[in-house]
């Protein structure tokens, strides 16, 4: 059984308007990142509050756009074996209508703005070298604006997470840590 932190808030205590997550977020949070499926009774149990509080919290963060809750299908199941991450510079009087054509790509995973080298990076999920060469030629070289691509095929992925822990800290008081 997970040990409750102290430092949880319980009842009636109010959550600090500057900060969308308390202690108990990010536990539920933590909790939910290693189980989607997890029973709010479970949760509750393991925290010391109760379901309704969970309940509460966890429908709080969804409709404050604060989590996420899906379903990520398995590119493998579907025979997507092969990923590669594509650099693309583009035009930048058109980045935008680049970024909205790339999206409704169905072998799009991912699709970022950047700075460095590239405007555009995507991840793409495909079958087969031909369909990825199929992607690169007739897809990708007939899109307006697009001057260039990188691709760079992923051979072994070692680590593939959507958790990640939420900071405790603002980025703000980062800033001041640093600057000591």
């Amino acid at each position: 059984m997970t040990a409750v932190n102290p430092k949880v808030r319980m009842r009636g205590a109010s959550r600090p308007a500057d900060k969308p997550y308390d202690e108990l977020d990010r536990q539920i949070i933590a909790m939910l990142q290693q189980d989607g499926r997890r029973p709010n009774t479970e949760i509750a149990q393991q925290l010391g509050v109760t379901e309704t509080t969970v309940r509460k919290r966890i429908g709080r963060l969804v409709s404050e756009n604060l989590i996420k809750v899906v379903a990520v299908p398995s590119p493998e199941v579907v025979g997507m074996t092969m990923s590669a991450i594509v650099g693309i510079t583009v035009d930048m009087n058109a980045i935008h209508d680049v970024a909205a054509a790339l999206e409704a790509l169905p072998q799009t995973r991912y699709v970022g703005y950047s700075t460095g080298p590239y405007d555009l990076l995507i991840e793409v999920f495909f079958r087969s070298h031909e369909e990825l060469l199929g992607l690169l030629s007739k897809k990708l070289a007939r899109i307006p604006g697009i001057i260039k691509t990188d691709t760079s095929m992923i051979l072994k992925v070692t680590k593939f997470a959507y958790e990640w822990e939420i900071p405790e800290e603002s980025s703000e008081s980062l800033d001041n840590e640093a600057a000591r």
